[in-house]
């Protein structure tokens, strides 16, 4: 069951933020931002609309698919960003993530928003402007907000949509596949074919050379 916690903030416009692509040896972070009207939210609060939204992670891949193009058929404030693999690399994952979150803001076109971010972050602001919004941080957000799930099931698709379609520029690697995760199918094909452009040298330091 999911806590309101969107309506607590009656100053601002409350938005959920999730990622998806963290962990994988290749291609991009993907970050979402969600931002629902009041009187949206109460009916997905209420299992009016959205039915069946939860972490993208515990939805299967149709029910992902069927919900993402619900969310945007609906009046909702939604913007989304990539991080390309060489940030990762060159900035490290903190910076990434904020600097994703910034450009989410401006996207959205929200003035100083209230970000329910997913996770345990304490952003520590090393870019070159000042933070544009206000957030929290929620450990499992997006199995308890439902702004961030909403968020999660965005970053995900849009992500998994982004390594099939590269699949073809690189087919040695079966993006399709795996999503850029490290699995063995990955690490066999990435001894034998070395690193590609999309891939995290920095993740891939103890695995191969390249």
């Amino acid at each position: 069951m999911f806590l309101p916690r969107e309506l607590d903030f009656p100053n601002h416009e409350v938005c959920g933020v999730d990622e998806a692509g963290r962990g994988p040896l290749a291609g991009p972070l993907s970050i979402a931002l969600v931002c629902f009207p009041k009187n949206l939210l109460v009916k997905a609060l209420q299992g009016e609309i959205l039915n069946g939204i939860q972490d993208s992670k515990k939805l299967t891949e149709k029910k992902r698919l069927e919900l993402y193009q619900q969310l945007f058929s609906l009046p909702i404030k939604i913007a989304h960003v990539f991080v390309p693999a060489n940030f990762i690399d060159t900035m490290g994952m903190s910076w990434c993530l904020q600097k994703g979150i910034q450009k989410l803001v401006q996207k959205s076109k929200i003035s100083q928003p209230f970000l329910l971010i997913d996770g345990n972050y304490k952003f520590e602001n090393k870019l070159e402007q000042p933070l544009n919004f206000y957030y929290e941080s929620i450990v499992k957000g997006d199995q308890k907000i439902l702004s961030i799930s909403a968020a999660s099931i965005i970053a995900k698709v849009k992500r998994d949509k982004y390594m099939l379609a590269i699949d073809s520029k690189y087919p040695n690697y079966k993006f399709a596949i795996h999503k850029g995760y490290g699995t063995t199918l990955h690490i066999k094909l990435l001894q034998e074919f070395g690193l590609s452009k999309i891939h995290r040298k920095s993740f891939l330091k103890n695995i191969i050379k390249g």
